[in-house]
């Protein structure tokens, strides 16, 4: 189970005796959807950050929220995460940030009320506590203790991060809903562990087609299951978000992703189980899986987004621009005949001016046509993602 966990209260003091310092603090660029956020440094930053959303949000003010508790909140948090390659602080932050970019949005302002706004933040930050860097498949393979205790109602993974989120919030110097009323305080648990819960993308999968129905037919804030669907894709969009930044970012997050992938399926190996190809070193072509992952999950996700947020376009088109990356990667890998097992080239320079180059001299517009145009749209059966 999770380690015990003690925050300095000499960090809680300094950070909740200090001003609050705009966003625009850790770059004039924050509020960009270009902006990359693990660029503004650390931890430590992450939390200042954090805490920096949140007063810019208007939550502090609103919910009375005190300062000592956001600070003991926010630093236990982040010590609730485990060193591993992807699923980390910095991934949560990231998260956290982009669902920020949403929140400041009038299209979203007017279709959230402002529990929901709290809530997406608070979920954000917390949606992948303690995470162990494997599946929810591999919980159940291995029979750990987390899917003895959660497998019956499926999610096992996302169970255990909102368990984690409750424990949190529940200790008195972290509790920063204590001035919430009665119904407040039970109405953003309840969003809470719906948002969480949502960042299963099999789950997700099950949504996408009631999602793209409500998309097409406009959106109706007086609607309560259209309210649960539109929090929903904007928990998606926040957690898939690396998905849309400069190629040179999406690759390196790419690079932790299947180092988690691949050390997990060398735990399945060891227990003479065959792991699926995303998460075999041995048989893995990466670039591949991320087209497969891009057009299966990620592009539904950001056109739907961009649908209902226009303002959230340019990530449509990152993604859009990032796929055609990988399938000149692959491209590349092709011609000069050559595996892409590994990882080792992700971190090749050339190899990257090289996929940058290809990008900007073909004709991007006729790309993405064809791109939008090869795209099966009908939602995937969740049962082939039952690997994650």
């Amino acid at each position: 189970m999770a380690a015990e966990f003690s925050v300095n209260p000499e960090e809680i003091r300094r950070l909740s005796s200090l001003p609050i310092p705009p966003t625009s603090h850790f770059s004039p660029h924050f509020t960009s959807f270009h902006f990359i956020p693990r660029s503004i440094g650390g931890g430590d930053a992450y939390v200042e950050a954090s805490i920096a959303i949140f007063n810019e949000l208007g939550f502090i003010n609103r919910y009375r929220i005190e300062r000592k508790k956001l600070a003991g909140f926010v630093l236990r948090v982040a010590q609730g995460y485990r060193n591993v390659p992807y699923h980390n602080w910095s991934h949560a932050f990231a998260v956290a940030h982009f669902a920020f970019l949403l929140l400041r949005t009038p299209a979203v302002r007017g279709q959230l009320d402002e529990l929901e706004r709290l809530s997406l933040v608070i979920a954000c930050l917390c949606h992948d506590i303690d995470h162990r860097g494997t599946t929810n498949s591999f919980q159940k393979q291995a029979r750990t203790p987390l899917a003895q205790l959660y497998s019956s109602e499926g999610s096992v993974l996302e169970r255990h991060h909102y368990q984690q989120t409750t424990n949190i919030l529940s200790e008195v110097e972290c509790d920063i809903l204590c001035n919430l009323t009665g119904n407040q305080h039970k109405t953003v648990y309840d969003h809470i562990k719906e948002i969480i819960l949502a960042t299963d993308i099999a789950q997700h999968m099950t949504k996408v087609g009631e999602m793209r129905k409500m998309i097409t037919q406009g959106i109706n804030p007086s609607r309560e299951q259209h309210h649960y669907l539109m929090v929903c894709l904007l928990m998606t969009a926040s957690d898939l978000s690396d998905q849309t930044k400069h190629f040179k970012n999406s690759k390196g997050i790419a690079e932790s992703i299947y180092t988690e992938f691949f050390s997990q399926g060398d735990l399945e190996k060891q227990m003479g189980a065959a792991p699926v190809e995303m998460m075999d070193r041995d048989r893995a072509c990466v670039p591949r899986v991320q087209i497969d992952f891009i057009d299966t999950v990620a592009l539904p996700v950001f056109d739907m987004l961009s649908s209902a947020v226009p303002e959230s376009l340019p990530t449509f088109h990152s993604l859009l621009n990032n796929r055609r990356c990988w399938a000149y990667l692959e491209e590349i890998f092709k011609e000069r005949g050559v595996t892409t097992n590994g990882l080792d080239f992700l971190t090749d320079q050339l190899l990257e001016d090289e996929v940058l180059s290809r990008a900007r001299s073909h004709n991007c517009r006729s790309d993405i046509d064809e791109v939008l145009q090869s795209i099966d749209w009908t939602p995937l059966n969740p049962s082939k993602l039952d690997h994650l």
